[in-house]
């Protein structure tokens, strides 16, 4: 069985890969594209903690090895839905596509995998669809909703079938730069769970979603800081109770 990787160059995303690479036997990594297409808004996103989540990432994965176990297979593109990529998917003829970390995936793409395509999502998908999903529920004080979604990419944004999904406890994380983190090691041993159901099964089924989350684009800066804010509060209250 091959798999095909859409991710962005990142040590979080490395990790991810090479687990699967490493654990998901009998599955192929037949390529990795690396998108490098950045998000940019028209407010400020940052800067927020990002030297302090690099620095807790090189850290806790210093062990990991900065290079792709399928490096040879690794393709740079601006964007994973370039049409010259069309082409050079269809030769792989892979049977399912991964999705980690990269912008909007359109169908002539995720279509090409035999079984389709996968997304992981770093959120509680049926409260919260698009982006900073973790941020804005923090933000919206709803502590039980720092989830890691599987589900499959349709046509629209994140309202495919569910294959998984599983909560981060917030008494885990000690500091919210830890976040991405934890839910990147709950990622990977979710979709480690799924490609294992997926050998034994042969097909991997999803459940259709019966309530669509409310769409959130980037948080901006100073939401960010009422998201940390609110963080702080909780982390101490249950510390102190």
């Amino acid at each position: 069985m091959k798999i095909i990787i859409f991710s962005t160059d990142t040590k979080h995303h490395t990790y991810f890969i090479n687990k699967i690479a490493e654990y998901a036997v009998p599955f192929d990594i037949c390529s990795v594209i690396y998108e490098r297409k950045k998000l940019v808004k028209s407010y400020p996103t940052g800067p927020f903690w990002e030297r302090e989540e690099g620095e807790f990432e090189e850290k806790f994965f210093e062990e990991v090895d900065r290079e792709l176990k399928v490096n040879k297979k690794m393709v740079e593109v601006h964007s994973v839905n370039s049409k010259h990529l069309v082409k050079y998917i269809e030769s792989l003829n892979p049977d399912l596509g991964i999705s980690f970390g990269t912008g909007i995936i359109k169908p002539y793409i995720y279509n090409i995998p035999k079984y389709g395509t996968i997304n992981v999502h770093r959120g509680a998908i049926k409260d919260y669809r698009g982006l900073d999903s973790d941020l804005w529920a923090l933000y919206d004080k709803k502590f039980d909703k720092l989830n890691v979604t599987i589900h499959y990419i349709d046509e629209n944004l994140d309202t495919g079938d569910v294959l998984d999904e599983q909560n981060c406890p917030l008494d885990k994380i000690q500091e919210l730069y830890e976040i991405k983190y934890y839910t990147t090691c709950l990622a990977t041993r979710m979709v480690l769970k799924l490609l294992s159901r997926f050998q034994s099964e042969g097909k991997l089924k999803g459940t259709k979603q019966k309530k669509l989350g409310k769409y959130y684009s980037a948080m901006p800066t100073d939401k960010k800081w009422e998201a940390q804010n609110n963080f702080d509060i909780e982390k101490g209250r249950r510390y102190n109770g």
